[in-house]
């Protein structure tokens, strides 16, 4: 009988995070300190919410996403969100980010609806240009903080960017609770139901470890940090579980979610 055929699995590692426009528990820019958080869950692939670049300090720009990438020694895309935030000492233009251990290319920002009196929010794309996952698509957003109504709206828009998608996951700040456990499809809200309909799978609620809460970093008592991944691309799904390193209390006011999965070795590259 011919030996039987394996498949080499590959872990992966991603990482989403919103870092609060720089701004600590402290109120100091810390790229050193974020660099640190990151760097202690050894992940693959971070997406990044409220990240400005560059920032403005008086009459200096310094690019800290370069810099922060360049401490992880990885590589870095923006997606601006088309408005500027203002802090106390430092302001700039605000959106996604995404680093990655591996080259990205095809880098695509989409502004999405804005209905009025809200403001504009994005969305961001890379597929990975190299390594054991090539062809993945990384997928950033970070939906309204007020209306679940906006956050529908503005859901509905990625979604049907992402349709015709080959494998890709989507993370970010939600800004909506989830309510992790075996009850979780009795008090399911509606942006979740979008997400379960469209054939997401929240991977907290597939693999979580722990509370799974992220927010207020210091004492989280919800969950409004996410990554989803399309139900086919999602059965290697290992484990989710917030970062609870005592630093990610003080960095940002998010603590961040990591997740891990067993990738099939050169799956990524067949689905375009």
């Amino acid at each position: 009988m011919p030996p039987e055929e394996t498949t080499q699995r590959t872990p992966l590692r991603v990482m989403t995070y919103n870092i609060h426009g720089w701004d600590g528990a402290d109120h100091r820019l810390d790229v050193s300190r974020l660099a640190q958080v990151i760097r202690s869950a050894r992940a693959d692939i971070v997406t990044l919410n409220e990240v400005i670049h560059p920032v403005s300090t008086g009459a200096e720009k310094r690019e800290l996403l370069a810099e922060l990438a360049s401490r992880l020694d990885m590589n870095y895309a923006f997606g601006p969100s088309d408005w500027v935030d203002h802090y106390p000492n430092w302001s700039g233009p605000l959106g996604n980010a995404i680093l990655s251990r591996y080259p990205l290319t095809g880098v695509q920002n989409t502004l999405l609806p804005k209905p009025s009196r809200t403001k504009q929010r994005s969305l961001l794309e890379a597929r990975l240009g190299a390594g054991p996952a090539r062809g993945l698509i990384a997928s950033v957003t970070h939906l309204d903080h007020a209306f679940e109504g906006t956050r529908m709206v503005q859901l509905k828009a990625v979604l049907r960017h992402l349709r015709h998608h080959g494998p890709h996951f989507l993370a970010g700040d939600f800004n909506t609770p989830g309510f992790p456990g075996a009850r979780t499809r009795y008090l399911m809200p509606p942006i979740l139901l979008m997400m379960r309909r469209a054939g997401y799978l929240d991977a907290f609620h597939v693999a979580g470890q722990g509370r799974g809460h992220t927010f207020p970093a210091q004492m989280p008592l919800v969950r409004i940090d996410y990554l989803f991944l399309p139900a086919r691309w999602a059965p290697g799904l290992q484990s989710t579980r917030v970062h609870s390193m005592h630093m990610a209390r003080h960095a940002s006011d998010h603590r961040p979610v990591i997740a891990e999965w067993t990738w099939p070795e050169g799956h990524a590259g067949l689905v375009a």
